[in-house]
């Protein structure tokens, strides 16, 4: 009896993130939001309107903060490494780099589940 409650938290996780498999739209506004919440992050900090201010300027804050966003939540792209190089994310803040890291490992599932809902949606019966 001991697998029981874990067990049931991952069924209503998948509940709640994808509606079981069925749904597209579910696992697309997680990642929109996802990304929205660490857009605003990145902007915040970008933009220098929060203490501490970035080491160097940054001359498109909202561009810059919007594609460090985008390229945490699909880093199966490659972005994040053409984009935005070693340095750039090593004078990130701990706590951005630990939301960096959270976005990246949060959307993976989130991908999965879209897929899923596509799946669904098309599938040939």
């Amino acid at each position: 009896m001991q697998g029981v409650p874990q067990q049931r938290l991952s069924y209503l996780l998948f509940g709640l993130f994808s509606d079981y498999g069925y749904s597209m739209a579910r696992p697309a506004l997680w990642l929109a939001g996802l990304w929205a919440f660490g857009f605003a992050a990145f902007w915040g900090y970008l933009a220098g309107c929060c203490v501490p201010a970035p080491l160097e300027e940054v001359s498109a804050p909202m561009g810059s903060a919007m594609g460090l966003s985008f390229s945490n939540l699909f880093p199966l792209f490659g972005f994040g490494r053409v984009f935005f190089g070693a340095e750039f994310m090593a004078c990130l803040p701990p706590v951005l780099k630990l939301l960096a890291g959270f976005q990246t490992v949060a959307s993976l599932p989130l991908l999965f589940f879209l897929g899923l809902g596509l799946r669904q949606r098309f599938r040939l019966r």
